[in-house]
């Protein structure tokens, strides 16, 4: 399919202005700078995890000093302490864009029985940044871990390699041996790492039992390494050998091995990944002076925000300043937390100061805020005298705009916002930017580029909510998601005359405190019931009415009682747009709540976007969701789209608790806002562990020909993976883009198929996958192009040379089917240890191809049959000795006339 390629205006929020993440990581000087360590709120002070932080990231830069060839080290690193800690011996400074929700590194104990597992989430694929690194207190501060993981400041840079340059582990837990050539091979890199197999009970072990199937030894065998190698690498397998300070190279690296490495980087070795990223991109000297890094502490505050509102001409048409103040009074009486501190700015030609910093301590104080809401509107634009006045109001705590937070609402156009650019850069604030209509000044998202802050903005289509989420989205980020807000419901619907709205808002036992609903309008009240689990009913007259602002509101006193909340909303008059939106709190502050992330990548080379929502809690995934994305579009209705967690397309892991989708239906220029609906059915809620790239658990060692064996890794229960939420309902602002510039028409091709199985049956390889769509995962592809060979890197850096697999006859179905192929291939026998690789291509009605798929592999393996033989009868067990050495002699004559044998790279193989 033809489509345009979409330039976008202010790439910074993809990659800083997310919803879910902005690292602020700068490589200068051949050192990494603004690294950001965050303390979560809920760990324990102990001032010995400050230390123990900064000796393992300094050790750290030596080894990653030397492991990239001298290159590149730690240069400045931002540990960020939680609000609640003293202060203690060491000075401490106050963060400016620095915060826990964008902390490279977070310190955090884990929410199931997960150990001390060091990991790091990944979203994307190879060469992709990460999301975090994960460390829990107990593994910085316990110093025998280091027996099973290996010194700690080397399994600091095996995360970084993941969090910095997208590469994957080179192990496989799941597959930890495989056949090359006969031979039993251990999943890793290099194949000069040495040591031994055996199956190990305490400090008792026993030879491996070998599985009669496969061939290869049994799930409960593990690989214990020679303490002292000659190897030297890889740092992706097992980093804790003392020689081993490289990466795999191509030199050393092991394509054959399945491991995520291979899979995920098409067989490419680490090193080869590393070299081409942007931090290598342009053949960077090596450095040859210090790398101890800089260290300066940080902690957290209370927030401080001022509100710098538009009330310029324009925001008096399309019910622009009704809207404003509903969703600005949400933020202020539901959203913003308990002892913050905020302002009001507005602004036209000139600013007016509203009100200066207030404490939020009481409901008293919300109130009068949302009072000093505007209600007219006149005059012409001028943001940067808002900014100005709001920085102005900012100072008023403590002298300084470090850390504190403005909410920049316009729709209007100005020619000279441009020039506070410098002011807001320095200012050492973060600007949150709310486009209002399609006017709003086109460079008004450099505000929040420039200092990290969120973008949001929302159409004047009265049925979409984007206002009220963007403002309900502005929750703190200091990690303390107890306090945070959580939006159950956003919804906004066309209501004829005299007729009825009903619904359900789904409470789990999660969240139930400060529960509020809330009921907007246009023109006339409805009448409106809302009834709990119980049964219970709340009427009109107990909710609190904003006549102004056409908004009634009900809270929900103590903790919200879980399950079902059924609202019934009956419109008295002529046709109007209601709206519902529901918010809560977490149950306890030792119960995390459920929360969504959501992330939109930048742009790739064909125009088109990955949208992530990661659903969690703490750091469990949770699984078998319903999540959808709905996107409010410059031009014509809002749409929405289902996301999947099925690892195909663009999600990357099944099952990882990460839904994703491609992004592609664009219908214009302007500014696109997304949100995400998330909705969880009653009963058993799966958990899973995060299925990030984490730090090899060593079982042990082998030293002085004795296997030394570590404490086995801390098990996992199916229990602790299960946990009774109830129905769970969330909504969450995915925040927006910007396309400005008028796209040119390009190619979209099916998406790489990423799941091809191939598995032998007799004679037959019967081939699996699922199937891609024509423009990415969206329609059904034109045709395959299936092919083999008996050597890897021919697939992988040769396929058009490989032998051809014929697919004429299968017609492709839609995106997400199952295709299923079997066929025999006659030319080549298939005897004891031969090994085929296969890999495919889809390609569209243009015959655009996509990426090259995964390689599948199989390999034949022929078990040598037991005979059982009568005990004492010696002709009979010499007759069976002897047949057994003659099939081995006939099969080591087969091998090496398979090895000698060349197969025409023309062959084609026909499908049965």
């Amino acid at each position: 399919m033809r489509f345009q390629k979409i330039f976008i205006f202010g790439l910074g929020y993809l990659l800083c202005g997310s919803i879910l993440k902005c690292s602020g990581i700068k490589l200068e000087n051949n050192g990494y700078k603004d690294i950001v360590i965050a303390i979560n709120p809920q760990t324990q002070y102990n001032e010995q995890l400050i230390a123990n932080i900064q000796e393992i990231v300094t050790a750290a830069s030596s080894y990653l000093h030397r492991a990239t060839k001298q290159q590149v080290y730690f240069a400045d690193v931002k540990i960020l302490l939680p609000l609640t800690w003293p202060v203690g011996s060491h000075p401490v400074q106050s963060p400016t864009t620095q915060s826990y929700e964008k902390a490279d590194v977070i310190i955090a104990e884990p929410n199931r029985k997960y150990g001390d597992d060091p990991y790091t989430l990944q979203y994307g694929g190879c060469g992709e940044k990460g999301r975090y690194i994960h460390l829990t207190p107990n593994f910085i501060l316990n110093s025998s871990l280091a027996s099973v993981y290996g010194p700690k400041d080397r399994v600091f840079v095996h995360e970084w390699a993941h969090l910095q340059w997208g590469i994957f582990d080179e192990y496989n837990e799941m597959m930890p041996f495989y056949f090359f050539n006969g031979t039993i091979v251990k999943t890793g890199c290099s194949k000069q790492i040495t040591g031994e197999t055996a199956f190990c009970t305490g400090s008792s072990c026993s030879p491996c039992a070998t599985d009669p199937k496969s061939g290869l030894p049994k799930q409960n065998c593990a690989f214990y390494p020679e303490k002292s190698q000659t190897a030297s690498s890889s740092i992706m397998f097992i980093q804790a050998l003392s020689n081993v300070t490289k990466f795999c190279d191509d030199r050393t690296h092991n394509p054959e091995a399945p491991n995520m490495q291979n899979k995920m980087c098409n067989s490419r070795s680490t090193w080869d990944v590393i070299s081409k990223s942007q931090d290598f991109r342009n053949n960077r000297s090596p450095y040859s002076g210090s790398v101890t890094p800089t260290f300066t502490l940080l902690q957290a505050k209370d927030r401080v925000v001022c509100l710098v509102l538009d009330v310029s001409g324009s925001m008096d048409q399309e019910n622009r300043l009704n809207r404003l103040r509903q969703a600005a009074e949400i933020f202020l009486l539901q959203i913003i937390e308990a002892k913050s501190r905020v302002g009001i700015v507005t602004f036209n030609r000139a600013a007016t100061i509203q009100t200066n910093l207030q404490l939020i301590d009481n409901e008293v104080v919300r109130n009068q805020l949302a009072q000093l809401l505007p209600t007219t509107a006149n005059g012409g634009t001028n943001i940067c005298s808002g900014v100005h006045s709001g920085f102005q109001v900012l100072r008023g705590d403590d002298g300084a705009t470090n850390g504190d937070e403005i909410v920049l609402l316009t729709d209007g156009e100005d020619s000279g916002i441009s020039n506070c650019f410098s002011e807001v850069e320095q200012s050492g604030a973060v600007i949150h930017t709310i486009a209002l209509g399609p006017s709003a000044a086109k460079e008004l998202e450099q505000m929040s580029i420039r200092t990290g802050g969120l973008q949001f903005s929302a159409t004047d289509n009265v049925e979409a909510t984007g206002l009220i989420d963007a403002f309900s989205g502005l929750v703190s980020g200091n990690g303390d998601v107890s306090k945070q807000s959580i939006q159950l419901e956003s919804s906004g619907t066309k209501v004829y005359d005299d007729s009825w709205l009903n619904g359900t808002v789904f409470i789990d036992k999660t969240v139930g405190n400060d529960t509020f609903f809330v009921i907007t309008w246009q023109n006339r009240i409805p009448d409106v019931s809302v009834y709990d689990p119980s049964g219970k009913m709340y009427k009109i007259s107990d909710f609190r009415f904003d006549y102004t602002a056409s908004t009634a509101r009900l809270r929900i006193p103590g903790t919200a009682q879980p399950g079902p909340w059924n609202y019934y909303i009956l419109n008295p008059g002529s046709e109007q747009t209601i709206t519902i939106v529901a918010t809560s709190r977490a149950v306890a502050e030792k119960v995390p709540p459920v929360t969504v992330n959501v992330h939109i990548s930048e742009m790739d080379s064909k125009g088109g976007r990955t949208i992530y929502a990661e659903v969690a809690q703490g750091f469990s995934p949770i699984l078998f969701a319903n999540v959808t994305v709905i996107v409010e579009r410059p031009t014509g209705p809002q749409i929405e789209q289902e996301l999947s967690d099925n690892g195909l397309g663009a999600d990357i892991v099944k099952n990882d608790g990460i839904y994703t989708m491609y992004f592609l239906k664009y219908s214009g220029l302007g500014r696109y806002n997304f949100k995400v609906r998330v909705h969880r059915t009653e009963g058993t809620t799966k958990t899973a562990i995060p299925k990030g790239g984490h730090s090899f658990y060593i079982p042990g060692y082998v030293e002085n020909g004795k296997i030394q064996t570590n404490p086995p890794r801390p098990p996992v229960y199916v229990d602790d993976l299960e946990a009774d939420f109830g129905d769970i309902n969330r909504i969450k602002s995915g925040g927006s883009i910007s396309i400005p510039k008028v796209p040119p028409n390009v190619d979209i091709p099916p998406c790489k198929v990423t799941d091809l199985q191939a598995t032998l049956t007799q004679n037959k390889v019967v081939l699996e996958w699922t199937a891609p769509g024509e423009d990415y995962d969206q329609g059904a592809a034109a045709h395959y192009e299936m092919r083999m060979s008996d050597n890897l890197l021919q697939l992988r850096d040769n396929f058009t040379t490989a032998a051809l697999i014929n697919l004429t006859d299968l017609d492709p179905r839609p995106f997400g089917s199952r295709e299923t192929v079997t066929f025999v291939p006659e030319s080549i026998e298939l005897k004891n240890g031969t090994s085929l690789y296969f890999a495919l291509c889809a390609y569209d009605k243009q015959d655009q191809s996509s990426e090259m798929s995964n390689v599948a592999r199989i390999y034949v393996f022929v078990p040598v049959p037991l005979v059982e033989h009568p005990k004492g009868n010696r002709a009979l067990q010499a007759i069976w000795i002897a047949v057994v050495v003659a099939g081995l002699v006939c099969l080591i004559i087969g091998i090496v006339k398979y090895l000698l044998h060349k197969k025409s790279t023309s062959t084609t193989f026909e499908p049965v």
